[in-house]
């Protein structure tokens, strides 16, 4: 996944500085994204433009939105007749139109703004078109301009239902992309591809939504709390918590691949951050480099794993 015009706080761990990410409201970074490339595939596209003449041709001559019979005054056979033209006329708009989005996009980014005002225009060129048709089967037996209120109507009714589905199905399918490109991540990680000191660690909540990034050596330990974790990591010479909706499990893959070890059911902790291990009156436990830091359990589950890793660390 790729942010744009995205700033990133420095990080101190100890005497060097780390980028930082922490991504608090989804749906404003959305805002920053260009439109997904799942918009422009060749088969989005196609739906699309075979879709949106063919639903206005049944919407037409099924639905009769706003009184369309009444206000042409025409039979039902003559309904169908002008409604299979202006489909027609909505196709080879559409048609066009796609092609010089497509022309565009080659050579500059549409972001969400730019793509609704592009739907926008091509809902106006549209009523135009199919306006100037009524009005010249009409008979021109009212002005021109008065009929493109009542087209904007019928064309918007008409395509709410293409845009709307198209968008769908186009979310899901970046969404599907995105969740894969994770996953090959994911699996890096857990293969050693990615893990050095200051590679970067990209938490996710348990939608699959990116919420924090920090580099490993910034982590100090990761602490389980109910449906939550907590995320420990320096920022600024001062120890962050940072509570993270998802589960120990979940993140197991991208901590064991950093040196970040299960070393109690609760707890994860950095062993790079781990100054000493020791035994006290409780057991075993990890004492960090960092002072205000607590002393992080080692259960006897899993006490001979740590100290074996920590030992080839140290």
């Amino acid at each position: 996944m790729k942010f744009h015009n995205i700033k990133f706080r420095p990080i101190h761990g100890g005497t060097k500085k780390y980028p930082y990410i922490c991504i608090r409201n989804i749906k404003t970074v959305a805002k920053m994204h260009k439109t997904p490339d799942s918009y422009f595939k060749g088969n989005i596209m196609a739906c699309y433009i075979l879709l949106v003449p063919m639903y206005a041709f049944f919407f037409l001559i099924g639905a009769k939105p706003f009184h369309l019979d009444d206000f042409m005054q025409i039979t039902q056979a003559q309904l169908a007749f002008r409604a299979a033209i202006m489909a027609s006329i909505e196709l080879v708009v559409v048609l066009i139109s796609r092609l010089v989005m497509l022309l565009v996009r080659s050579k500059h980014q549409i972001n969400y703004t730019g793509f609704v005002i592009w739907e926008i225009m091509e809902a106006l060129a549209i009523t135009m078109f199919c306006a100037l048709f009524v009005w010249l089967m009409g008979k021109r037996s009212m002005l021109y301009v008065d009929l493109l209120p009542k087209m904007f109507l019928i064309t918007c009714s008409i395509l709410v239902f293409p845009y709307i589905i198209v968008a769908l199905v186009s979310e899901l399918k970046d969404k599907e992309s995105r969740l894969a490109k994770s996953q090959v991540t994911l699996e890096k990680y857990a293969s050693g591809q990615i893990g050095r000191e200051d590679s970067t660690l990209p938490f996710l909540d348990e939608k699959k939504a990116l919420k924090l990034a920090i580099t490993a050596n910034a982590l100090l330990y990761v602490e389980a709390a109910d449906n939550y974790v907590n995320i420990c990591y320096m920022n600024m010479d001062k120890m962050v918590r940072y509570p993270l909706r998802n589960s120990m499990r979940a993140i197991e893959q991208i901590c064991e691949a950093n040196n970040i070890v299960r070393c109690h059911r609760s707890y994860y902790v950095n062993l790079r951050k781990v100054s000493a291990i020791q035994k006290g009156p409780d057991g075993l436990f990890a004492e960090l480099d960092y002072a205000g830091a607590p002393h992080i359990p080692v259960s006897a589950t899993y006490s001979e794993a740590v100290t074996g890793r920590f030992s080839t660390l140290k």
